[in-house]
């Protein structure tokens, strides 16, 4: 299995689906390549998604990805689910990865 190659933020934010009807989910974690969407939506490893996400301040975004992992898992006791989907961005957009950046800098300056 291939690791990453880029550090994570921790950061939640809206993302929606068509699958036919549109659903909503939220991030987990970004990186400059990739997202970790919580949803219990069953999406297999290695399939395309296109979903639209809202970075604060712009409008939607179109993304695409290859789903690299999908995690399925029962509610804990404290009723938090751990299910959501890796996914692998192919060619993320200029804005989404300035984003990125920023929140890593912003990171870096608050410890």
């Amino acid at each position: 299995m291939e690791k990453r190659k880029t550090g994570r933020v921790a950061k939640r934010l809206e993302v929606k689906f068509q699958s036919p009807v549109e659903k909503t989910a939220i991030t987990n974690d970004l990186s400059e390549t990739g997202i970790f969407i919580k949803t219990n939506m069953g999406v297999n490893d290695g399939n395309i998604i296109s979903f639209k996400m809202n970075l604060p301040n712009t409008q939607e975004i179109p993304l695409t990805g290859r789903v690299a992992r999908s995690v399925r898992t029962m509610l804990g006791l404290i009723g938090e689910s751990k299910s959501g989907i890796g996914v692998h961005l192919v060619d993320p957009p200029e804005n989404y990865v300035n984003y990125v950046q920023s929140l890593f800098i912003n990171h870096v300056n608050s410890k």
